[in-house]
């Protein structure tokens, strides 16, 4: 999946005046709306705060991963906002700092496909710690994407990364919101 077709400079944040989970979700939600990717900022909005309290987004390795999966949504996209120093945001073990967000907007229609497509992607790339560095270095939108370019993300293809928790834990969590859903969606059924 090819991450730079999912977002735009004017959906990075480099800093922003937003410290707290929500103030920061709304603020990067103003800027999908603006940019016609949702067309309900409001029901996008309460879809990501109900995802956050289903459970924790913070992944661990500094990064948190909110998102909605709204019928608000056009098109299957993300924001970004990076931060020098870390806001703190809601983990596994209890609140946790955090210097990479990335807010993931998708189509209700999607939620299956297109939802776990980027949540791969996005581990993926961010496995290494040279490509989370690089992206809470970067100043500008652009220099941010250029971090993300799959030439930029991964140089050394054959280096084997130093082992993370991040993707063991993110498949746990999906895991575990799967059967979740699951059972619901059976209870509801009986």
């Amino acid at each position: 999946m090819n991450l730079l077709a999912l977002t735009h400079p004017e959906l990075i944040f480099i800093n922003p005046p937003a410290r707290s989970p929500e103030s920061l979700i709304r603020l990067m939600s103003e800027a999908l709306f603006r940019q016609k990717v949702i067309d309900d900022k409001a029901a996008f909005v309460q879809s990501v705060l109900h995802r956050e309290n289903e459970g924790p987004t913070a992944l661990g390795e500094e990064l948190a991963v909110p998102h909605g999966k709204s019928s608000a949504v056009r098109q299957a996209a993300f924001c970004m906002a990076l931060f020098d120093e870390p806001v703190m945001w809601p983990g596994l073990e209890g609140d946790e700092p955090v210097r990479i967000v990335f807010l993931l907007a998708i189509p209700e229609a999607e939620a299956g496909t297109t939802h776990m497509q980027l949540l791969t992607t996005l581990t993926c790339t961010l496995m290494e710690e040279s490509v989370r560095a690089n992206l809470v270095a970067a100043r500008t939108g652009e220099e941010a994407l250029t971090v993300l370019q799959p030439a930029k993300a991964h140089p050394d293809a054959d280096v084997k990364p130093a082992r993370t928790m991040l993707i063991p834990l993110l498949l746990g969590i999906i895991t575990a919101i799967a059967f979740v859903n699951a059972g619901l969606s059976w209870a509801a059924g009986s």
